[in-house]
């Protein structure tokens, strides 16, 4: 009888296969969200108890994760826009990558306009996420090919959005660590929006360019976008998707003080703003040149470039989510 109740204790302690004991490793930027993105990890993390966190600078991180790549075909990632741009453009070392390996990401910045643009993306806390490592799509992201002011040619990849203009010039605010905007980040995105967008009005001078072959004029903004959000909660209503081949453009003609603040006070409304000064279209790609040297923004990240060619690379990142078929 001693040694059934034994062998009826002991069941009760069966140790699990060693497949269900596995984690994954999670690769989270540091920097983001105002240099606080534990914060939102800890929101996050209870409902995704496999991945164990590998918190660093981005700049440790990116050999991090270019050495966890030389062994593995996916790879989980938590930030913002910024590090998903920065993992396309720096960790990410050719197309095989971008053939072999599946993105995870959790939502650890400030605004995660691309998370908020997948349907399949699920949320926990408002935290974001795709980490379903039995799923995959293969989605849409932009390239920027440019010239800086000496000639040198560049190429970047962008997955949410990009601009030239007063968007840019916010980012460029936005992305200034210490002082208010950096407390601001951490306590509201919303608020360090509206923060710089008041800032930017008084720093702001227009973009002289040629879009498309068009005539010169000068613009308030222009953007291009593969998500649906550009920053905070602020979107574009429009019928694409993010595996359409087409990327979404917005220009917006530059019309002084007064007709800058009666564009974004519309876009604030209804995110929408209809007029002639306001042209939208899709397309596959688009020339722009600039009489000078601007800063432009791409998924929140400043360059400075002359002449740009913007396209659509088709389906060319895999993501560990399932989208609806297209």
């Amino acid at each position: 009888m001693a040694i059934w109740r034994l062998l009826k204790f002991s069941s009760k302690f069966v140790l699990k296969p060693s497949y269900l004991l596995m984690t994954s490793k999670i690769f989270i930027n540091q920097d983001s969200f105002g240099q606080n993105s534990i914060y939102k990890w800890n929101k996050v993390s209870t409902a995704l108890p496999d991945l164990e966190p590998v918190v660093l600078p981005s700049d440790e991180l990116t050999q991090k994760m270019r050495t966890h790549i030389q062994t593995n075909n996916s790879l989980i990632i938590g930030g913002g826009d910024g590090t998903i741009h920065h993992t396309l453009n720096s960790v990410f070392q050719n197309d095989f990558d971008f053939h072999r390996v599946r993105l995870g990401i959790v939502g650890l910045g400030s605004s995660c306009s691309f998370l908020k643009s997948v349907p399949s993306a699920q949320k926990e806390n408002s935290v974001p996420y795709i980490t379903d490592s039995s799923s995959e799509s293969s989605v849409d992201i932009g390239k920027v090919f440019f010239k800086t002011e000496d000639g040198t040619q560049h190429t970047k990849y962008f997955v949410a959005n990009g601009s030239i203009g007063f968007l840019a010039l916010g980012n460029q605010l936005f992305n200034q660590k210490g002082g208010l905007t950096q407390r601001l980040k951490s306590l509201s995105t919303d608020a360090a929006n509206n923060y710089i967008f008041v800032k930017s009005l008084f720093k702001y001078t227009p973009v002289r360019a040629t879009v498309a072959d068009t005539a010169e004029k000068k613009y308030l903004n222009i953007q291009f976008l593969k998500a649906k959000h550009y920053t905070g909660e602020y979107f574009f209503e429009r019928g694409n998707s993010l595996q359409s081949g087409l990327l979404d453009f917005h220009l917006f003609d530059d019309l002084g003080p007064m007709h800058t603040l009666k564009v974004f006070y519309n876009l604030t409304l209804k995110n929408e703003f209809k007029s002639p000064t306001h042209i939208e279209f899709k397309d596959k790609s688009i020339t722009i040149k600039t009489d000078q040297p601007v800063p432009f923004e791409l998924d929140g990240e400043i360059y400075q470039g002359k002449e740009f060619l913007v396209e659509c690379v088709p389906r060319k990142l895999r993501l560990m989510t399932e989208l609806e078929k297209v």
